[in-house]
């Protein structure tokens, strides 16, 4: 183990950069790397740090993967300079709880706003449970560092390294079409749309999604709304919302709120306040908060608001202790 406590130090996969096509494969291997290496114990971080850094790093340490959350948002609102590890880190301790979706949602928002983040491979790393590409061992290996904890660094692992069978991969052919739609959108969106429409796997619907948001083109936007309002899967409804936030900022906040006051369903409620809250938009959130009547979803809104630098934020908060 080589000097546990350098939080900074900036990790790399071995001594190449990899393509994201193989990045997107090596994200299918979760088991492999389970059974090639098991994380030693985790050291606490320095007593003397109070930041809410730190507080998250203590909260891993113990577990305690809920409070992780709570002091990594704060690290993010404040956009402190290590708000992209803090990300990544959120991210770790979502997918510990089993809330997938949130983390890759949370991977995203790192990939969209810092994107030169060498914690972006780390997130890569974190979709790892998609059954949906299959893959075949060969005999050349590459060697990884590997994240476990930001007070952590494991030395290189070496494991085989990966082939597809790019034709038939779904997920290869969405980084495909992520490049055709940047260069003809015309020819793009009607695969992309058959996919959503299709009987592809759910992850590859969302990845279609994440592609679709990113694009400026007019049609492309047409379908990113459909998912919005939920003409789609409510999974991919839930997709869209994050990804309408991430890439569009609060331009659509209004349809945004108007999707929370109307739907019954809590996982989107749920959503739309990360969306808002990504967006930094207090004033919605305290709008939905007034009117919430549902105790859980009040304190989640609540929650967001405590850490958000925002008059609106702070007037409510005012206004609770009144």
């Amino acid at each position: 183990m080589t000097n546990a406590m350098t939080t900074t130090t900036t990790k790399r996969i071995g001594s190449k950069l990899l393509s994201p096509a193989l990045l997107l494969v090596l994200a299918a291997a979760q088991p492999l790397y389970g059974m090639i290496f098991s994380p030693e114990p985790l050291p606490a971080a320095a007593a003397n740090d109070n930041s809410p850094y730190a507080d998250g790093t203590r909260a891993m340490n113990e577990h305690r993967w809920q409070d992780a959350i709570r002091s990594f948002d704060k690290v993010i609102a404040a956009k402190e300079k290590r708000s992209d590890a803090a990300l990544y880190w959120k991210a770790y301790s979502l997918n510990k709880l089993q809330r997938h979706s949130d983390a890759a949602a949370i991977c995203n928002t790192l990939h969209a706003q810092y994107a030169d983040s060498p914690w972006n491979k780390d997130c890569d790393a974190l979709s790892i449970d998609n059954p949906n590409i299959n893959i075949d061992l060969g005999d050349i290996n590459q060697s990884l560092n590997i994240h476990v904890h930001p007070d952590v660094h494991i030395d290189p692992i070496t494991i085989p390294n990966i082939n597809v069978d790019i034709k038939n991969n779904p997920d290869i052919k969405i980084l495909a079409l992520n490049s055709m739609l940047n260069q003809d959108p015309a020819k793009a969106i009607p695969v992309l749309r058959d996919i959503l429409n299709g009987n592809q796997p759910i992850g590859v619907k969302k990845h279609a999604i994440f592609v679709l948001a990113q694009s400026k083109s007019p049609e492309a936007q047409a379908i990113l709304h459909d998912a919005v309002t939920g003409k789609m899967d409510p999974e991919l409804q839930r997709q869209a919302i994050m990804m309408m936030a991430i890439f569009q900022g609060k331009r659509d906040n209004d349809t945004l709120a108007e999707i929370y006051r109307t739907t019954s369903d809590r996982q989107i409620k749920r959503s739309v306040i990360s969306a808002l809250f990504i967006t930094q938009d207090a004033p919605h959130l305290v709008e939905l908060a007034r009117s919430e009547k549902d105790m859980e979803l009040k304190r989640s809104i609540v929650s967001q608001l405590a850490i958000m630098h925002d008059k609106a934020a702070t007037d409510y908060m005012m206004e609770l202790l009144k």
